[in-house]
């Protein structure tokens, strides 16, 4: 790299533009709201009246931020200054240790009254998601990073510092529901993964070998990917009853019109795509050479399969499955309206009941069941 570049004092204009933001969002931008209920408006709270000690570590993080940002390019790509990531979850938990005071200073012990998270917040989460993305860190600072801001929220969790927050007044009120529609989001997503995957796998070596294949199985699943969720999820309510009905041991396995049944299908259906364009173009793209060399060698086709074919095309299978993974997490939320259950449950009921939290409680755990599949597959790629 040019040398001039690399002392060049450029300021990173996104983290920049981060840190002014997130500086100007403590007095402009109200982070929290307290209800008296769940019906009447709100009253906005701003973090810097609402938190002394919380907005001073706010501030002090997003100043340490910026003034990353101004560093020299050879300084920020320093090994040492990795660990300047560690800057990055404390406007977070500022704002979450403000929330805590706030929760308790107006909700109290009152079962009905209600502090919800604003969007000061949400917009502090984005941005902090934003200059992880952008500060460069080595596994070990980002690792740690993660480590310390969730032991941090799961011990202010487990002490009760957020037991007047909405958001947990919410979960605590749907009891063990919770943990069950998690539990069957998570089912749901890793059936139809593993199924789409199967026939990803399948489909892409068929098309590589057959130009039929190639044909007629891929406008297939490029006609499914053009079809909304919701109406596939219709589409097989009719052809599921009647087997379901026709035949009592598909009944018994729980197969029929609405439930798991069809939303697993459909789910499938979409994740088998992006596996089996991943495939058939890693396949493609094999090197002609590298297979005659094995064979020259004297290696079955078996063994060329194991030891060539596979080890040179795995990383692009698992970028589709990374790709189905992440979409599946999303999708399988429009399955709680054929009775197939998941997170969606509670935001459907949320925008039934006009209640942000419920919908908040259903959207969270879905983002962050998609960028911790995202991560750990992106890890493995």
């Amino acid at each position: 790299m040019n040398e001039a570049v690399l002392r060049s004092p450029r300021v990173d204009p996104v983290l920049a533009a981060l840190a002014l933001a997130g500086v100007g969002s403590a007095f402009l931008v109200p982070f929290y709201q307290f209800a008296a209920n769940r019906i009447v408006a709100g009253t906005d709270w701003f973090l810097v009246p609402a938190s002394l000690p919380a907005a001073v570590a706010y501030l002090l993080g997003w100043v340490g931020i910026g003034a990353f940002a101004a560093l020299p390019a050879s300084v920020r790509l320093a090994p040492a200054a990795r660990w300047a990531w560690l800057l990055v979850p404390v406007p977070v938990l500022a704002a979450l240790a403000g929330a805590a005071r706030v929760s308790w200073a107006l909700a109290g012990s009152d079962p009905v009254a209600r502090v919800t998270l604003g969007p000061g917040f949400w917009l502090t989460w984005f941005g902090a998601l934003v200059a992880g993305i952008a500060v460069p860190s080595g596994i070990a600072s980002r690792a740690l990073g993660l480590l310390l801001a969730l032991g941090a929220a799961l011990a202010g969790l487990a002490l009760g510092w957020f037991d007047a927050l909405s958001l947990v007044r919410e979960a605590r009120n749907l009891g063990s529901a919770f943990g069950t529609e998690f539990t069957r989001h998570l089912v749901l997503t890793g059936g139809a993964v593993a199924a789409g995957s199967v026939l990803g796998l399948a489909l892409g070596i068929a098309a590589h070998r057959s130009p039929g294949w190639r044909l007629g199985g891929f406008f297939t699943l490029n006609f499914l990917q053009t079809v909304p969720s919701l109406a596939l999820f219709g589409l097989l309510i009719l052809p599921l009853a009647w087997l379901s009905g026709r035949f009592p041991l598909l009944r018994a396995w729980g197969i029929k019109g609405i439930g798991p049944a069809p939303a697993l299908i459909a789910l499938s259906f979409y994740a088998a795509l992006p596996v089996a364009r991943n495939t058939l173009t890693a396949l493609d793209e094999m090197p002609q050479a590298v297979l005659d060399a094995g064979r020259g060698m004297g290696m079955s086709e078996w063994q060329l399969g194991l030891g060539v074919v596979v080890p040179l095309t795995w990383p692009a299978v698992l970028a589709g499955i990374r790709i189905a993974t992440v979409q599946t997490v999303g999708n399988t939320v429009v399955a709680a309206l054929i009775g197939a259950g998941g997170l969606g449950t509670f935001i459907f009921q949320g925008l039934g009941q006009t209640a942000m939290d419920l919908v908040l409680l259903g959207t969270l755990p879905v983002v962050a069941l998609a960028l911790a599949a995202d991560q750990i597959l992106g890890a493995l790629t």
